[in-house]
Order: C-alpha cells, then structure tokens, then sequence
C-alpha cells in the first residue's frame, strides 16, 4: 500500500471513530453525560491517530537501498525483518531494514540512527517522558501515574531500566556532556555574585544483609547498563557497622546567582552518589564556575559551606585557582556557626531565656560587627574557664576551635561580606539536599545501587536547573546518526 492509500484510509478509520463518538453524543440526554468516560473515548481517537502519523514517520525514516554509509564505514547485506517501537501514542510493529559489515555481527538498522531511537525501541519524546518520569518519582508510581494520563503508558520495570540506560550514555560521555551544557548556559541577567556550595546527605544504599534485587545468581550477568555502555562505578564498602540498610554520604553542589541587593536569580545544581572525597561533583563545580566567569567575568565568588573539612578543602583549591581579580570570599554558613553559639549558651547558663539571650547577643554581634568574630571569641574563651565542669570546658574548647579554625581563613568576615553584597548562608545548598535527595530518594523501604541513584540525580538536577532539554538533546544524539545510501 503506497502512501496516498496508507493516508486515505487511515482518514477514512479516524474519521469513522469520531463520527461514532459524535453519534453517541448526540444521543445521549445532556443529564447523562459521563465526562469521564468521553473524555476517554476522546482519547482512543486521538492515540490511533498518533500512533497512525508516528508510523508513517518511521517508515520514511527507513531505507531501501543495497547498501549504506554510517560514520564512514559500509554496511550491506540488506535484510528486511520486523521491529517493535514504542512512541507516547503506544506501540506499533513495522518492517524495516537491517545492514550488517561482512555479513555478520550487529544489525543496524536506518531508521534507528535517523529518528535517534533509544535503546532499539524507544523514541526521543517516549525516552524524554520516561527520564521525566523517574526525575520525580518511583517507577511504581510512574507506572500508575502515565495509565492515567493515557499517554506514554510503559511498565514499573521499563522505567527503571531504560532511564539507567540513558543515564549510562550521560556518565559515559559526562565531561563531554557538561562541557556542551556548559558552553549553552548563560548567566542569569543582573547578575552581582556567584555562590558556590557544597553539602553532603545520606542515602540508603544496598546493606550487608541484602541481596541487590534482581540478583538470582551467585554469579549474575551485569546489569544491561553495564552491558551496553560500560561499567559504573562500585557502591562504597558496606562497613558501616550497621545491620541491613547501609548509609552513605552522597554529595549536592550548588551554583547560586544574586543581585547586587542579593536576591537571589536562579541556581544550577548538580548531585552524586557516594564518593571518596566527591571528586566528581567538585570537578563538576569548578567547571560550572569556569564557565560563568567566561560569560561574565566581572560577577565576584563566594565560597560556602558548612563545617566540613573536605568540602572546604575543594572549595579553597578553587578559590586558589580563580582567574587574577576575581573578588571573592569564603563564608562559613552563618547558621552553621550561630546553632553553635546556642549550643555553647545552653550549656554555660542553665535558664533557658538566659540562654537564649545570650546567644543572641553573640548572634548579633557576629553577624553586625565587624570586629565581631573577635568579641565572640572572647566571650566564649571567658565562658570556659569560668567553667567548673571538665566535660563543659571540653565541649567548648571543641566550639572555640571550630571558629577560631574558621577565623583563620577569614570565613566569618559576616559584616563585611554582607556590606559587599555576598550572600552569608547556604539556604539553596540545604535546600538542594533535602529537594534533589531528601524527597524524592528517601522513600519508605527505599535503597539505591550507585546507578540506580545516579540516574535519579542526573535527570532531576536537569530538572531543576531549567537544563532537561539540552541535557536529553545531548543523550538522544549519543542515538543518532546519518545514513547514506552507498
């Protein structure tokens, strides 16, 4: 059946289906209209129809000729043999033709490469939902939530393989990936200054006493991401101590822009699964940050975090690194340092408004004062040794070395930052945690391999960042290819 034919009747079949819908409706008595249940009908339509137009499409993405060219190279013995595809309308099975080098080995197929078709089966818009799909909630849920909405309808298992295969493609070709996003991302107008932060947050992660899910073999197969596109990283040793469920310190970084009023503009976040040292998501950061300073050199950098050494170790490796006549500024977490400050009063002042007083007092005057890390110091200095207790003076020499380390590197300079517009605390960094991993991840009976994980991160710190198209661009393409007859 030629085109014209192919067009016709499935004219011809769509315009039957909604005749019969208007017929029904006709004569149905307005009282007993079952919107529910039409809009439903409605929807039959409109999925035949798609799932019509969207075959028409892979056919013209298909090839006749003997023989054809791929990246320089030839492939011939042309064989014709049936494919299943999968589209937001649904499912559909064509014929289509296959090439192969020499006779043997893997089948390539034209329309594949032409539509970029993920994972043989899948196309850009079905691969998109399912990424999306998974971004926000657990494949269970997705399963029940695209039934209802009555498009891109797969199972619980395929969103759980097909994404971690995508993501596969992403951390494959990750540095290449980034650099693109990278070097497509502006710097949100009005821009004053440029925050970076780093936080840490656990995740449940397969334990001791658990065998990974799936797993039925002493000795299994690797996982079909592995398979196809490489072998990920390990899950960190299950050493923790703990029986069953083991927890990890994933990693969240943050790219945050404000206003020379600082109010904030926008952020660019980023997250990994556990690490040593977090590497990755550090490497990432200052990668980010080279790029803003491409796009808008004159915007100044603060550097923020809360007490953790090695988060303040990569964080001072980019400072060092930083352009000559960057302003910049590390800060410690302002509210970091002032929960510290209550600590110290609840435990040298047993009335608790007392406390409160005077930790506000210290509150204040680091926050306000310029020479304000000097009378806080002082003042819990003088705390300690009026105390009598050992265990009391050994907690608060543990708070003052705190600040007095951070005094050091100028990271509680609040007064002066403040008066040059730099933002104090990481509100968006703790955030991050709590919004990429917290919601999301930390879900009744939940556990994560390192990909499986992974994957969630990748698509939804896209997500949230206002980058899920150009970061689904850029997998889709790792699909693609152009074909020419030979």
């Amino acid at each position: 059946m030629d085109n014209v034919a192919r067009a016709a009747d499935m004219l011809k079949r769509v315009g039957r289906m909604v005749e019969g819908f208007l017929d029904d409706l006709m004569q149905t008595a307005p009282n007993d209209l079952d919107c529910l249940a039409l809009e439903r009908s409605v929807m039959t339509v409109v999925l035949d129809l798609g799932l019509s137009m969207m075959k028409e499409v892979f056919r013209r993405a298909d090839e006749q000729a003997s023989e054809v060219i791929v990246h320089g190279s030839q492939w011939g013995n042309r064989a014709v043999s049936k494919g299943t595809y999968c589209t937001k309308f649904g499912s559909f099975t064509l014929d289509r033709s296959g090439y192969q080098q020499g006779g043997r080995g893997r089948v390539l197929f034209p329309l594949d490469l032409r539509l970029g078709v993920v994972e043989g089966r899948y196309t850009p818009g079905m691969a998109r939902l399912m990424a999306q799909t998974i971004a926000q909630m657990p494949a269970e849920d997705g399963e029940v939530y695209l039934e209802e909405l009555g498009l891109g309808r797969v199972s619980k298992s395929t969103l759980h393989r097909i994404p971690q295969d995508m993501a596969a493609v992403h951390e494959r070709d990750r540095v290449a990936i980034e650099a693109v996003i990278c070097g497509e991302s502006r710097v949100p107008e009005g821009t004053h200054t440029v925050q970076v932060g780093m936080d840490g947050v656990m995740v449940p992660m397969d334990g001791e006493d658990i065998k990974p899910r799936g797993r039925k073999t002493k000795t299994p197969q690797q996982p079909r991401h592995e398979r196809h596109h490489g072998v990920t990283a390990p899950s960190p040793a299950d050493d923790d101590g703990k029986k069953g469920v083991a927890y990890h310190e994933a990693s969240v970084g943050t790219l945050s822009f404000f206003d020379a009023e600082g109010e904030h503009l926008g952020t660019v976040y980023t997250a990994r699964m556990p690490e040593h040292r977090k590497e990755t998501l550090a490497a990432t950061l200052e990668a980010e940050l080279s790029a803003v300073l491409q796009d808008c050199p004159t915007v100044q950098v603060a550097f923020a975090s809360d007490g953790a050494v090695t988060h303040w170790e990569h964080l001072a490796g980019m400072q060092a690194r930083l352009p000559e006549g960057i302003c910049s500024r590390q800060l410690l977490d302002f509210c970091h340092g002032a929960k510290y400050l209550f600590d110290a009063a609840k435990l040298v002042e047993p009335d608790e408004g007392k406390a409160m007083a005077m930790a506000e007092g210290w509150r204040a005057a680091l926050r306000h004062r310029l020479d304000g890390p000097e009378i806080v110091l002082r003042a819990l200095r003088y705390q300690r040794n009026a105390c009598e207790s050992e265990d009391q003076r050994e907690t608060l020499d543990t708070i003052i070395e705190y600040f007095a380390e951070h005094k050091r590197h100028g990271r509680l300079a609040y007064k002066a930052a403040a008066n040059d517009a730099f933002p104090i605390g990481t509100g968006t960094t703790e955030a991050a945690a709590k919004t990429l991993v917290n919601i999301r991840m930390k879900r009744a009976g939940a556990r994560y391999t390192p990909h499986g994980g992974q994957t969630i991160l990748c698509f939804r710190t896209a997500l949230l960042s206002g980058r899920f198209d150009i970061t689904m661009r850029e997998i889709i393409k790792r699909y693609s290819a152009e074909v020419k007859a030979a």
